[in-house]
């Protein structure tokens, strides 16, 4: 059977969304049946970047209005090129009323909120049983919220993406310890991804200069990141580092930064998706 991975963080802006469709297209061009899930009901983006509307979307299937078939849009209509795979989409909308429907009247209704939640389960298992998928990939919606919790929770990989800040970071590991302390206890498989991190886009005359400090002591904030890292590290908060990114400036302000591995297959941004991927692969 096939593998359910979430891309989670504690904030937004730490890059998952662009990891997740990255991670997603190199799984399908490698000849694996994926399916992409946007379940950030709160800020979708995936549509944004497809430049798609679909006619019903992931919060009609969770409400009884449309069945998974309706929902999953190949992408080989959506994009002008193939690859040995497939790769198809799942859209989520998230406008007030919207975001209303899937859990504001949770609050006043159980169940509905059973049902949908049910509806949540069913579509897992028919993508993973019926359609056969190799991975099923979910980019959720940062921080403790409901229909984040439940992605996490139907996941057998929990990709944990950071930016290198020192608020992400104290929040990363507090969630851990809340929340994914448990999970682990309980097998789920949980790995940090380390976003953004410093090197890439750094002048290397510039490098040098941040080096020496470094090393003479003088960086009090690269110190603080260093002993928070170190927690991690030695086990303290149960997570080990999957894969450390650098900051890609030239790509991330790049309007559809989700095909940058298609368009600049030697970029190093690829080359670390390509690591990811085959760290996944490998996981048991």
């Amino acid at each position: 059977m096939g593998k359910c991975i979430s891309f989670h963080s504690y904030k937004g802006g730490t890059g998952k969304t662009t990891l997740a469709a990255n991670f997603s297209y190199l799984l399908a061009s490698k000849g694996y049946k994926v399916y992409l899930l946007d379940l950030d009901f709160y800020a979708p983006s995936l549509y944004s970047y497809f430049n798609f509307e679909p006619q019903f979307w992931i919060n009609d299937y969770l409400r009884n209005k449309a069945d998974l078939d309706d929902i999953m849009i190949d992408s080989r209509s959506l994009i002008d090129f193939k690859f040995e795979g497939n790769l198809s989409v799942g859209f989520s909308k998230g406008g007030k009323e919207d975001i209303y429907q899937l859990e504001g009247s949770l609050l006043n209704d159980k169940e509905q909120q059973v049902r949908q939640f049910r509806n949540f389960i069913a579509m897992r298992e028919d993508l993973l049983v019926n359609k056969e998928a190799d991975f099923i990939v979910m980019d959720t919606s940062p921080g403790i919220r409901y229909w984040s919790i439940n992605s996490i929770v139907i996941s057998d990989i929990v990709l944990l993406t950071l930016k290198m800040g020192d608020l992400d970071l104290r929040g990363t590991i507090k969630m851990i310890k809340e929340i994914y302390s448990s999970l682990i206890e309980h097998g789920s498989v949980c790995k940090l991804l380390l976003n953004r991190v410093a090197g890439y886009c750094v002048p290397h005359s510039d490098l040098d200069s941040v080096n020496k400090n470094i090393m003479s002591g003088d960086s009090v904030y690269k110190n603080k990141i260093d002993r928070e890292l170190e927690k991690i590290v030695n086990g303290l908060v149960k997570v080990d580092t999957m894969l450390e990114i650098p900051c890609y400036c030239d790509i991330q302000f790049k309007e559809k930064e989700f095909l940058t591995i298609h368009e600049f297959p030697e970029h190093p941004f690829t080359t670390k998706i390509k690591d990811l991927v085959n760290q996944v692969e490998n996981l048991d």
